[in-house]
């Protein structure tokens, strides 16, 4: 009976208080939204995006505890490039799909010119890590590894190149990001899921 009574209750407060408000639309980001005033008061009704909340992951050692902490400061770091790379791979795999290798490599010299402006500085102040991280935030997001990515842009010998000289920073862009090798990485990318944003 007090259920009953609480619930009548409630929804007389909720019909008062709609009926005391005044009713309005607006543009919000392309979009018509409810609008509702009292008072001077303004109150937005839409429907917001879709959003996954993850507990953080626990590790057994303090190292890996550690670890998770600074890999995550340092994927939100790469994230909006990661994202930016994997619109700009599926782009360019979209427009270069039955064109020759001449259009192709047309095409490519004159993007790489705009990125190099655009990206260059902030890309070389990342850290190793950092680095690492943007990378198999990449593979992971578009199941290849990097040097397959650079062999299909740039060539085999550049492939080669970057491979090589990625081994002075202690890793190898041969190794596309396999599931369950790093914990620590898993985790991070599993927190931060690139695909999500590249599909909006």
């Amino acid at each position: 009976m007090k259920v009953i009574n609480l619930l009548l209750h409630l929804q007389f407060v909720v019909f008062y208080l709609q009926a005391q408000y005044t009713e309005h639309t607006t543009i919000v980001d392309g979009q018509e939204v409810k609008v509702l005033i009292l008072e001077g008061d303004t109150i937005v009704v839409a429907q917001l995006e879709k959003i996954s909340v993850t507990a953080p992951k626990e590790f057994d050692y303090s190292d890996d505890r550690e670890r998770y902490a600074k890999y995550r400061r340092y994927a939100a770091v790469v994230y909006p490039y990661a994202v930016q790379g994997v619109r700009l791979y599926t782009q360019l795999s979209r427009e270069t799909e039955g064109k020759s290798k001449r259009e192709r490599k047309r095409l490519y010299k004159e993007i790489s010119k705009r990125l190099e402006e655009e990206f260059e500085t902030p890309l070389k102040n990342l850290s190793r890590t950092q680095g690492l991280i943007l990378t198999k935030m990449m593979e992971k997001a578009i199941d290849k590894s990097f040097y397959d990515i650079i062999k299909e842009f740039k060539g085999g010998f550049s492939a080669l190149y970057y491979n090589e000289f990625s081994k002075v920073y202690g890793y190898r862009l041969k190794d596309k990001y396999i599931y369950g090798v790093d914990p620590v990485m898993d985790a991070v990318l599993e927190d931060f899921d690139v695909m999500k944003d590249v599909q909006q």
